[in-house]
């Protein structure tokens, strides 16, 4: 337990002095959270770290135990999960939208009309461990190593507290392939016409797949 506060708290202070930079040269729009919405965001971070801990890292562990060995090498074993992972994340996102009990979990999370790094951990501890157990899915059923899982496991949250800087980048040629910060505040918007859309983490094509794919009006 105390191995993995340290780990979050290293985690935390990484993304903060990566971002907060980040925001302070190319924000989007002037301003900045509250401390309550930072003590919610960090306070919800380190609960839902080790929840998943308590729960879904257990239940992963011993699915893994049961699967065979795998021969893969490691390097393809690793971009398998991350695809996979990918794929389970888009599929619980958007489910987390069309099932009325799981949206209230994540309301939470969509609850901020003004997006900053630290919303990315804005999540309800159930939210956060079914997307989790979701996205590891793939990794235990695939006899991923720790060392495998873990590389997968920080590159998708830097990924994700990424998306949700707030920050004026547009990167317009890379979004049909790979996902920024205004590809998924399409996702966060008000707007009607935006309601449903850009459930990927990483990977859009799979919203031009599935149909749920919006480009940013502006």
């Amino acid at each position: 337990m105390l191995t993995t506060l340290v780990g979050t708290g290293l985690f935390l202070a990484l993304m903060a002095g990566l971002f907060l930079p980040l925001e302070g040269w190319f924000a989007r729009e002037r301003w900045a959270p509250g401390r309550r919405e930072v003590a919610l965001c960090v306070g919800l971070l380190f609960a839902d770290v080790m929840l998943m801990e308590a729960v879904g890292g257990p239940l992963l562990d011993g699915l893994r135990a049961a699967m065979p060995e795998s021969a893969a090498p490691t390097a393809i074993r690793v971009v398998i999960v991350l695809v996979l992972a990918e794929l389970a994340g888009y599929w619980i996102h958007r489910a987390m939208h069309r099932n009325g009990w799981l949206w209230r979990l994540h309301a939470l999370h969509h609850a901020p009309r003004r997006l900053h790094w630290l919303v990315a951990w804005r999540q309800h501890p159930i939210d956060f461990l079914l997307h989790g157990i979701a996205v590891g899915l793939p990794g235990a059923l695939l006899d991923a190593s720790l060392a495998d899982l873990t590389a997968v496991v920080l590159l998708r949250k830097t990924y994700t507290t990424f998306l949700h800087a707030n920050l004026r980048w547009r990167l317009a040629w890379l979004e049909p392939w790979i996902a920024t910060p205004a590809i998924h505040r399409v996702h966060h918007s008000a707007d009607p016409r935006d309601y449903d859309r850009n459930f990927a983490g990483m990977l859009p094509l799979l919203d031009q797949a599935f149909g749920t794919y919006a480009r940013p009006r502006d």
